[in-house]
């Protein structure tokens, strides 16, 4: 099945040979591997990319390109970005920390928490939106909705506003009878959070998540600017088709975060990123039975509850991928959180395809 991203429709706001390559180079003297790769995507025409790989070892790092295109400044392994759909690996996680306090149950009913809001939602339950089994309609796929935000990308909407855009449109299927990969669910997800603690979903990550793991560069912001020093996302003529090639436009602080909430607006680095994964495949966030919960796949797909498995050279890995606008990073673990890899390139699918990024976050957890 196709996965969907965080902005499918929205994007128009603003390497198996060469990896194959690229990993037998990487032997060479003086070449990590980690740096083969991130050179291989600028080859192939990000601005930028970066690799990160931790490992029981430690962590090990590359960078290659341009983190900003005027002026020109060098992409850093450590720059922040927008890591879209990867939040919902931290929604997840957290929603699952209330199942394990008793705060909430994966078979609760949306209505339980938010009366009125989704109709049929006494049918819908947590795990239903979890696992994209609640066939609740993807907002980001209304044409009115698309047309307002392509016209003012910095608006700030509102998840209840989000949702009755939702759930204006009639459901794709019967609630547990098929799978259909919304943000809808997650925005949802946010606000069951938010019903069920009584504090803002912001708060929820900060204090469960980001401070207890030492993640000092993650953040829930509200607004359009990215606090420190971050790469700068661009997008091309796959995105504006009106441009001319080799033009990039940049996209980093265009849009409103708010266009994702609970499901997309997390701001971090990949060293954050992969400790996140790390700590919670290595069993430190979530109750055995509750990590094993997020880790199986429903209806024959290879989507758990906010992670995905895939398949790689070393094995069977779990991760999520992140798609916004002018950012790409997919990060992947093994089972046991004993390895993550994270790569990033800041531009859309202009010249550098989704399954490269793939392949390159494949082969970064596998080297070594």
């Amino acid at each position: 099945m196709a996965r969907r991203r965080i902005t499918p429709a929205i994007v128009g706001l603003v390497l198996v040979a060469v990896l194959a390559s690229g990993v037998a180079r990487a032997t060479s003297p003086g070449v990590a591997p980690e740096a083969r790769l991130a050179r291989s995507l600028v080859g192939e025409g990000a601005p930028g990319s970066l690799v990160v790989v931790r490992t029981p070892a430690g962590v090990r790092r590359a960078a290659a390109g341009l983190g900003r295109r005027q002026p020109p400044v060098a992409m850093r392994a450590l720059d922040l970005f927008r890591v879209a759909s990867i939040t919902k690996t931290f929604v997840a996680a957290v929603v699952l920390q209330l199942v394990g306090e008793g705060r909430l149950s994966l078979g609760d009913p949306v209505e339980k928490w938010l009366p009125g809001l989704v109709p049929n939602g006494e049918k819908i339950t947590v795990r239903e939106l979890l696992s994209h089994t609640s066939g609740l309609y993807e907002y980001m796929d209304d044409s009115a909705f698309v047309k307002v935000a392509i016209a003012h990308p910095a608006r700030r909407w509102s998840p209840r506003r989000l949702v009755a855009i939702a759930v204006s449109h009639r459901p794709l299927f019967p609630p547990g009878t098929g799978w259909s990969y919304a943000n809808t669910n997650y925005v949802v997800l946010g606000l069951v959070i938010e019903a069920a603690t009584g504090k803002p979903v912001a708060e929820e990550l900060r204090d469960r998540i980001f401070r207890p793991l030492g993640l000092g560069e993650t953040s829930f912001p509200a607004g359009t600017g990215i606090a420190g020093h971050y790469a700068h996302g661009y997008v091309g003529f796959a995105t504006l088709p009106t441009i001319p090639a080799g033009t990039f436009v940049d996209a980093s602080t265009a849009v409103s975060p708010s266009i994702a909430w609970a499901a997309g607006a997390i701001v971090s680095n990949a060293d954050d990123v992969t400790k996140f994964y790390a700590t919670l495949l290595g069993g430190g966030l979530l109750r055995p039975g509750l990590l094993m919960a997020m880790k199986t796949p429903v209806l024959r797909t290879n989507d758990g509850l906010g992670l995905f498995r895939v398949q790689t050279a070393c094995g069977p890995a779990f991760g999520h991928d992140g798609i916004s606008v002018g950012y790409r990073n997919v990060v992947y673990s093994r089972p046991d959180g004993s390895r993550v890899a994270d790569v990033m390139v800041n531009i859309d699918s202009t010249y550098v395809a989704q399954k490269d990024v793939e392949k390159a976050a494949k082969a970064a957890l596998c080297f070594g």
